[in-house]
C-alpha cells in the first residue's frame, strides 16, 4: 500500500473517530416534574348500585398531583437518536376517610396490605407513599438553530413505599414490587449556548393499557449541560 492510501485510511478513520465522539456527547439534566394521577373508580360503598334518578353506577373521580425531583443523562447515539437513562424520587402524603382510602394505580390492596381496618368507614387514616423512578428512553432529539424539539418513548420502572398511621393502631410500612410501564412524550427548548440548553415536556403513562384509567401525565423541565 502506497503511503498516499495509507494517508487516506488514517485521514478517514480519524474523521470518523471525531464524528463518532462528536456522537456520543453526554448530556446532564437535572429536572423537576409535577405528574397528574387520574382515577375513576365506582363507588366503594356500594360499587353494584345505581344512581336512584339516572339509573347509572355512581363513580368517583380523584385527582393527585406529585412533584418529582431528579437527573437524566442523555448519550448521543448520532446527530437524531439519543439514549436517556433517569433516576427521581417523589412524596405524597394524604389524609382520608377509610372509606375513601384507594390506590391510585389499582395496584395496591389498601386492607391487605397495610392492615387498614375498615369496620368504622368515618375513621380517618393517614398514608405516606414515596415513589423511586428510574427510566430507560430513546429519543428523537433533532435541532434547529437555537431550538430543540423532542419525541421518545421507553420504560420506567418504580418502586413505591408506603407507611400508614391511624389512631389507634400501630404504624404499617409496605414495600411494594417494582413495576415496569411504558411511556412516551414530546419536548421543545431552547439552546442557552453551545453546552447548555433548557426543555420542557410532556410524558404520559398509561398503567392498564387498553383501558383508558388509570393514567398518568406529567410535565416536567430539566436544565441540560453537554460534555
Amino acid at each position: 500500500m502506497s503511503r498516499f492510501s495509507q494517508f487516506k485510511w488514517i485521514l478517514c478513520a480519524g474523521l470518523l473517530f471525531q464524528q463518532s465522539v462528536a456522537f456520543a456527547r453526554i448530556s446532564i439534566e437535572p429536572f423537576v416534574s409535577i405528574s397528574s394521577t387520574k382515577q375513576i373508580k365506582p363507588d366503594k360503598a356500594g360499587s353494584n348500585k345505581s344512581d336512584s334518578t339516572s339509573g347509572a353506577a355512581t363513580e368517583t373521580e380523584t385527582i393527585k398531583q406529585r412533584t418529582t425531583y431528579g437527573l437524566r443523562a442523555t448519550v448521543g447515539l448520532s446527530k437524531l437518536f439519543k439514549f436517556q437513562l433517569g433516576v427521581g424520587q417523589n412524596e405524597l402524603t394524604t389524609t382520608s376517610k377509610t372509606s375513601a382510602a384507594v390506590d391510585d394505580y389499582g395496584e395496591i390492596d389498601f386492607e391487605k396490605d397495610l392492615d387498614m381496618d375498615t369496620s368504622d368507614p368515618e375513621k380517618e387514616v393517614t398514608i405516606k407513599e414515596t415513589q423511586r423512578k428510574a427510566s430507560a428512553v430513546l429519543a428523537i432529539d433533532p435541532s434547529f438553530s437555537i431550538f430543540i424539539l423532542r419525541a421518545k418513548a421507553g420504560v420506567i420502572a418504580t418502586q413505591r413505599l408506603f407507611s400508614k398511621e391511624a389512631d389507634g393502631q400501630e404504624p404499617i410500612s409496605f414495600e411494594s414490587p417494582i413495576t415496569y410501564k411504558p411511556t412516551c412524550g414530546a419536548g421543545a427548548g431552547v439552546k442557552l449556548g453551545r453546552a447548555m440548553y433548557f426543555l420542557a415536556e410532556y410524558s404520559l403513562f398509561l398503567y392498564k393499557f387498553p383501558e383508558k384509567s388509570p393514567f398518568e401525565r406529567e410535565v416536567s423541565v430539566s436544565y441540560g449541560i453537554r460534555f
